[in-house]
């Protein structure tokens, strides 16, 4: 191996580890889309949030999660496959392959029927 190589690897060598080894950044700003999301939640969920919506994860992630683990409490569901958060109406597909809308409160998540 050629001094020019082994310094090539030397330098990729290190800029690996520099990247392993920084954090991800803390948060994300929210979008405006996510702001308005925020916005319409009960102070306690927004906190909540706001509080997991860190290490790379979105405000939208973080709601869809939430969202998700509240319909499978109640319904079969594998995937949120659209939202319509004003009307808090999800659309849901099934373990089957078959799709069904859930009812939410926009404002606590909670599942409506």
């Amino acid at each position: 191996m050629t001094l020019q190589r082994k310094i090539a690897a030397l330098i990729a060598g290190i800029g690996i580890a520099a990247a392993v080894g920084t954090p991800i950044a803390s948060a994300q700003a929210a979008t405006q889309l996510e702001q308005a999301e925020l916005a319409g939640l009960g102070p306690q969920l927004r906190a909540q949030v706001l509080a997991r919506a860190v290490n790379g994860n979105s405000v939208t992630e973080v709601l869809q999660v939430i969202l998700l683990n509240n319909i499978k409490i109640k319904h079969e569901a594998s995937l949120i496959v659209a939202l319509d958060w004003p009307k808090g109406i999800a659309v849901v597909q099934l373990p089957s392959g078959g799709m069904a809308t859930v009812n939410f409160d926009p404002k606590t998540l909670q599942i409506s029927n």
